[in-house]
């Protein structure tokens, strides 16, 4: 077989277009993770990475062949670090842009296998790609990611695309300081923080869209610094995004009701909360974060979100989403007047960055 899978990655390089095609048609029928083929192609993977960005650009079928191939290939890590170099993070981001592109969404699926790791993160969050005409004014890889992953929903911007699949490039970036940064912080061109793009996708029907979301929003909850940022309703208001998703279709006291944010209020008998457990946990980790603060607690208190919490107690039946919903309950009513006012709750690195 190695042999046989040699000569055939040899093609991949060939003159000729119609080989080369031939070519990867084969290659992707031996590139599931697992198989002895998929250990011999990542043997391989220095000298057919390149081929396959290559004919990504080619015909269709081709391309989406190539395509297939890099996202078996880069479930293994040894393989993404092929990837960290301006260059071919260049020609990924170019691939996932293009309004007719084909294979977007395949792409975007590449990308964030690639940003399992950390030079690629590095690399992407400082990227400049130059301007794409009719995303954005700017040529930064992250601002064009961004906003193609809110002009494409329901494939308003590539009818063969939904980009979903950028929300877990949204969330790896926000594992560290400088892509957290990144979406608190007002871009040059348009003066809006990222965060405020997509937070509003946190109940959005599509389950990776939304939960990429909901991690990313989790994630820049560790910045304590940005706190008083994050939950002001006139910067970036993250905190009403967190929370509907938690609500159900209950009706609280009218003191209760009038004091939480106004996004939801009234919610109505048809609202239905979070059925994803995972995801429900993240949040409410969002919210034991913005508790690492003096000021996140007293905000979360005078917003009303123990009642929101309360009820969600009662609904809920995950074990690690109650532990966590009880310890943000603690954190909320205890007793503060005696004590001081600094933040001197548990460190917000005791939760897992995801």
């Amino acid at each position: 077989m190695e042999e046989q899978l040699n000569e055939i990655i040899d093609f991949l390089s060939n003159p000729r277009p119609d080989v080369r095609e031939l070519a990867v048609s084969y290659i992707v029928g031996f590139s599931h993770p697992g198989s002895d083929a998929f250990a011999i192609l990542k043997a391989k993977a220095e000298k057919i990475v390149r081929p396959l960005l290559v004919i990504c650009h080619e015909t269709p079928i081709a391309a989406n062949n190539a395509a297939s191939t890099l996202v078996n290939l880069t479930t293994d890590k040894s393989v993404c670090r092929l990837f960290a170099d301006e260059d071919s993070l260049a020609m990924i981001v170019s691939l996932i842009t293009i309004p007719t592109s084909d294979i977007a969404d395949t792409i975007c699926m590449l990308l964030s296998n690639l940003t399992k790791i950390d030079s690629v993160c590095r690399i992407l969050a400082t990227l400049d790609v130059g301007e794409v005409p009719g995303i954005c004014n700017s040529s930064k890889a992250l601002d064009q990611l961004t906003d193609v992953f809110v002009k494409g929903m329901d494939k308003k911007y590539n009818k063969n695309a939904k980009f979903a699949f950028l929300a877990s490039v949204f969330a790896d970036i926000t594992n560290y300081s400088f892509g957290r940064h990144y979406f608190l912080e007002r871009t040059a061109y348009d003066g809006k923080m990222p965060i405020t793009k997509i937070m509003v996708f946190s109940e959005y029907p599509d389950l990776i869209r939304r939960g990429g979301v909901d991690s990313t929003m989790k994630n820049v909850c560790f910045e304590k610094d940005k706190h008083r940022d994050i939950l002001n309703p006139r910067e970036t208001n993250l905190l009403p995004y967190i929370l509907l998703p938690l609500c159900g279709p209950e009706e609280f006291d009218m003191d209760e009701m009038e004091a939480m944010p106004e996004e939801v209020q009234l919610l109505g008998e048809e609202k239905k909360r979070e059925q994803d457990p995972k995801l429900r946990a993240c949040l409410l980790e969002a919210i034991n974060l913005l508790c690492t603060t003096h000021f996140g607690r007293q905000t979360l208190r005078q917003k009303m979100v123990y009642p929101i919490l309360r009820e969600l107690h009662k609904a809920d039946d995950d074990e690690t989403c109650l532990e966590l919903n009880e310890r943000a309950v603690q954190l909320l009513m205890r007793d503060e007047s005696k004590e001081t006012t600094t933040d001197d709750v548990e460190d917000a690195n005791e939760f897992e960055e995801i």
